[in-house]
């Protein structure tokens, strides 16, 4: 379902939208792609019962500027509409874009939609960078889910949509957004500047989430699949909860490990390794 509405300065009073039958194909076609393939990605790969637990219900599209040339920019997931809403902005050439052209930012936003029916993480403080890196690791494996060589792999997110002209953060080098990548930087911030710092604390489990999955054996090669890493990360989301923070991350990935793995000291090590290095202790 694609649904639009005109930009509001108050938007949540805007929602949910009205659902457009014929809606502009330009973006919008993209954009339900994207939806599809998160859906795929859920079902086929996490085994996520997408029947019990909906969380791709619909997925909003800005085609309405204001009169006055300005547009709502960002995107988030909504639980009481079950809904991923994606605004415009401008880019490139000075064109009008959504938000929901972006595979991975889409991605991300339906991953905030899992965590909701799952974790429930609470949106504040270390909970709530937990919730946005969860989304961040999901994004990133389905944007990449059409390479098989993680060498090759493309970690950033939102290209194009960060300031001029970037990516929004980087899971392979957080730093570059100056996102910390330890927990000796983590950054101290009021409920009320991004609710405890959660888009930037987000880093440090971004960056053991990439340790991890870019793990190699003596020989070089990968010690994980890209299927196998994000069942890990899915067996863990379901076992976190509320108040979980980082150190729970771990202690649950370390724990969905020794299943999957049974018994392979070396890919159990690499997840301890993985958060080791970037000071998430248990």
């Amino acid at each position: 379902m694609t649904i639009t509405y005109y930009y509001n300065s108050d938007v949540d009073n805007a929602l949910p939208g009205r659902e457009i039958v014929h809606p502009p194909q330009k973006q919008t076609f993209r954009a339900h792609n994207n939806a599809c393939e998160v859906e795929i990605f859920f079902r086929d790969v996490l085994e996520h019962n997408l029947e019990d637990k909906i969380c791709i219900s619909s997925i909003m599209c800005v085609e309405d500027p204001h009169p006055n040339n300005k547009v709502y920019e960002g995107a988030y997931w909504l639980d009481r509409y079950q809904q991923a809403f994606f605004g415009q902005q401008f880019i490139g050439d000075n064109q009008l874009c959504s938000w929901a052209i972006a595979q991975d930012i889409v991605a991300h936003e339906f991953g905030h939609g899992l965590t909701s029916y799952t974790a429930k993480l609470a949106y504040i403080y270390e909970s709530g960078a937990l919730d946005e890196s969860y989304a961040d690791i999901f994004a990133v494996l389905i944007a990449n889910r059409g390479q098989s060589n993680i060498q090759l792999w493309n970690w950033e997110i939102g290209m194009g949509f960060g300031i001029n002209g970037q990516a929004i953060r980087d899971l392979s080098k957080p730093g570059r957004y100056n996102h910390p990548e330890h927990m000796n930087n983590y950054c101290q911030l009021d409920y009320n500047d991004d609710h405890g710092g959660v888009h930037s604390n987000c880093g440090i489990h971004n960056k053991a989430a990439y340790n991890l999955i870019t793990s190699q054996d003596n020989n070089g090669n990968y010690l994980f699949t890209a299927q196998s890493v994000a069942v890990l990360f899915y067996r863990a989301l379901v076992q976190l909860g509320e108040n979980s923070c980082f150190s729970d991350s771990r202690r649950a990935i370390e724990q969905a490990a020794r299943t999957l793995y049974h018994g392979d000291l070396q890919k159990i090590s690499a997840v301890s390794s993985a958060f080791q290095s970037v000071g998430i202790q248990i």
